[in-house]
């Protein structure tokens, strides 16, 4: 098992802001600079024929809820030697603009849902078969590098495109109603119906279609939004949030965002190229910046109760996965970090971190695209290799589905 040494532990438990701005300006102010090698690595050769009993649990944002904040809490991610169940390949035409011909899987009631350049598809989770194709969604829109990702409500699954909005029947697929509006994003779900970002900014509509309200926020032009706690945040021009029930505008911050927010207990999350920024969602005054150096953006985060996941992207280095302890108060500490190369934090759930790397040397094979993380001290427990790049992947209690950039979706689980 890749394990950091005691040293590396009190060197990164004692890690101070101070001493990271000492470091190289366009250099990581990870010390780690090698790619995380787990010992045990889903072996990608030996596909099973599914799932023997259906794995619990849901995933039905490409960030697990409406807040962004990536964490499944109730979900335990598998550790006990997992195993490829089952793989697919969708068609997957090439899209201008688009580095990806799929996006993230969404996953509810025993289906996985993912869109691509042919329209949404729905796959048992049981196996991957097809249980419906719709093809006549209109041409689904881009999310940074792949496709917008089918969002699952109580009664619809929610497919952006360059149409308007699309609420699909989870059953087959077939088309209950369309929004006509410039979509720039995916929906966020709040308890009266879907929002979404435009480009003259957000809309919120009733579970049946109509419009509640708009808000002219400005264009929207990182989505997702996030909605918690009766508001809803979008980020473009600055970060604006607005009343989830009556689109009334709240508060407005000059914070430039380079990644949509992330809204947990009260914080907004940013990723900015000063650093990770909260704001505090009553009001939008910031509570802390995390700057570890010029030229040192963070992406978006994934935030639990106890952690911020998030990665450093330097201007002229690998990317670095950080795991900051989450306060109340000032900016949060670095407990651990680790070289991912060109990638994000995805996911986490059940005390481990799931992050994508562009690659990661395992001799014989493919690197290891998606990596699961201990959230204490960072031990890389195991890995996913693939050929291609792999998207954000959706966990489950005790399984994970991941798609890669050509269509290919797999869905594995330990035991």
């Amino acid at each position: 098992m890749s394990m950091p040494s005691i040293d590396r532990r009190t060197f990164l438990g004692t890690l101070s802001t101070g001493v990271a701005l000492g470091l190289a300006g366009c250099s990581s102010s990870c010390p780690d600079s090698d790619s995380p090698q787990p010992d045990t690595v889903v072996d990608t050769g030996d596909v099973g024929s599914g799932f023997d009993r259906l794995p619990g649990g849901s995933w039905p944002t490409p960030r697990f809820d409406a807040g962004n904040t990536g964490h499944a809490r109730p979900h335990r991610t598998p550790t006990d030697s997992p195993s490829l169940r089952w793989r697919t390949r969708l068609p997957t035409p090439d899209i201008e603009g688009l580095d990806a011909g799929t996006s993230p899987p969404t996953v509810a009631d025993g289906r996985v849902y993912l869109t691509t350049g042919t329209g949404v598809v729905a796959l048992s989770l049981r196996d991957g078969s097809t249980r419906w194709r719709n093809t006549d969604v209109g041409r689904p829109i881009g999310e940074g590098r792949e496709l917008a990702a089918p969002v699952v409500g109580d009664a619809a699954v929610f497919a952006a495109t360059t149409d308007g909005l699309l609420a699909l029947a989870p059953d087959d697929g077939a088309v209950d109603w369309r929004y006509a509006v410039s979509a720039t994003g995916p929906p966020a779900l709040v308890d009266a119906g879907p929002v979404l970002p435009t480009g003259d900014g957000v809309v919120a509509l009733t579970p049946e279609g109509s419009e509640r309200w708009s808000a002219a926020t400005g264009e929207v032009s990182e989505p997702p939004l996030a909605a918690a706690e009766g508001t809803v945040v979008a980020a473009g021009d600055g970060v604006t949030a607005v009343d989830a029930a009556t689109g009334d505008r709240l508060w407005d911050s000059p914070v430039q965002s380079q990644s949509h927010p992330v809204v947990a207990d009260g914080v907004v999350y940013l990723g900015t190229y000063e650093g990770l920024v909260a704001l505090d969602l009553a009001d939008g005054t910031e509570r802390w910046t995390a700057d570890r150096g010029s030229g040192r953006a963070f992406t978006a985060p994934v935030v639990t109760d106890e952690t911020v996941y998030a990665v450093e992207r330097p201007a002229e280095a690998g990317d670095a996965t950080f795991a900051f302890d989450r306060t109340d108060d000032g900016p949060p500490e670095p407990r651990w970090c680790s070289y991912v190369g060109e990638g994000a934090v995805a996911a986490a759930a059940d005390g481990h971190a799931l992050a994508l790397q562009s690659g990661g040397g395992l001799e014989g094979g493919p690197p290891a695209r998606l990596v699961a993380f201990t959230r204490r001290f960072g031990e890389a427990m195991w890995g996913f290799a693939n050929s291609e790049r792999a998207l954000p992947p959706a966990v489950l209690d005790g399984a994970v589905v991941v798609a890669d950039r050509l269509g290919t979706v797999a869905a594995f689980g330990g035991g």
